[in-house]
């Protein structure tokens, strides 16, 4: 689990650096969840980029 000290009464700080620093170690938990072939990895990879651009400039 991921620590964050809070300095001088910034809560609000201290959860946003909290919340990036999880974030991050979801992704990269997800990334190593399966082994996924090169070829097939592009796909995926290809995949998701065309939903984020759908998503992004609807």
């Amino acid at each position: 689990m991921a620590k964050v000290i809070v300095k001088n009464d910034n809560l609000n700080d201290a959860m946003k650096k909290f919340s990036r620093i999880m974030s991050e170690t979801r992704k990269v938990a997800r990334s190593h969840e399966y082994y996924l072939r090169p070829g097939l990895k592009a796909v995926e990879k290809s995949k998701n980029a065309a939903k984020y651009n759908r998503k992004k400039f609807r």
